[in-house]
């Protein structure tokens, strides 16, 4: 039997879509393992914390949250839609107005994270000063010293654009202290890295990611 020309123009819609369908599935992985590197990161953290609080056993170190989240955002950032939008904004961008309100020139001082570094962990006795290179404007929050209420108005300060970056020595600061920080850095897109307990090399590293961080955001 001759074969029908329907059953031609059928067969070539399938294979059409059956390829469509396989790069959205490959979209669909690459999101769900970005997604599930971020649940384990916040999973470890939790577990560290605890183990910390309590005194035991740390779990294997692991990736920080911080930065599978970040992962997750350049994943998400790669979907065709995003990026066909961000290409349209790029071609005719709009001039920005002024803040018309107090809390529109919150919001424009936001974006420019001007001000200090702040650095959130225990001093234990360390001098903070040779920790840090000469010309590092930053401010050391002893959460030894002064308990959980250390932070104080640090996630304020945040929200309104006056803190550059955060560093936070994971290993010798409750996590308690530090979730409020977190969730306003995550808010106001201030560069966030965690140094562990607080030696010269580690808060280097520190310093060297949230300089990546900010070009990366631009």
């Amino acid at each position: 039997m001759v074969p029908s020309a329907f059953d031609d123009v059928v067969d070539s819609v399938r294979a059409a879509l059956n390829a469509k369908r396989s790069e959205i599935a490959e979209r669909i992985a690459a999101l769900e393992s970005a997604l599930r590197g971020y649940e384990r990161a916040l999973e470890f953290e939790i577990a560290e914390s605890f183990a910390t609080e309590h005194q035991l056993k740390q779990p294997a170190r692991q990736e920080r949250a911080a930065e599978a989240a970040l992962k997750l955002s350049r994943a998400v950032a790669h979907l065709p839609e995003l990026v066909a939008r961000a290409r349209a904004q790029a071609s005719s961008p709009e001039p920005e107005p002024e803040p018309t309100s107090e809390r529109e020139a919150t919001t424009s001082r936001a974006r420019t994270h001007s001000g200090k570094l702040v650095i959130i962990g225990a001093l234990s006795g360390r001098e903070k000063s040779g920790a840090l290179p000469a010309d590092a404007d930053a401010e050391w929050i002893d959460t030894e010293r002064d308990g959980v209420h250390a932070v104080g108005n640090l996630p304020q300060r945040i929200r309104q654009g006056r803190v550059s970056g955060v560093v936070i020595l994971d290993r010798v600061v409750s996590h308690k202290h530090t979730e409020p920080v977190i969730a306003a850095a995550r808010e106001a897109r201030v560069p966030v890295a965690f140094a562990g307990q607080g030696g010269k090399a580690s808060l280097a590293r520190a310093l060297a990611q949230l300089e990546e961080m900010r070009r990366e955001r631009g």
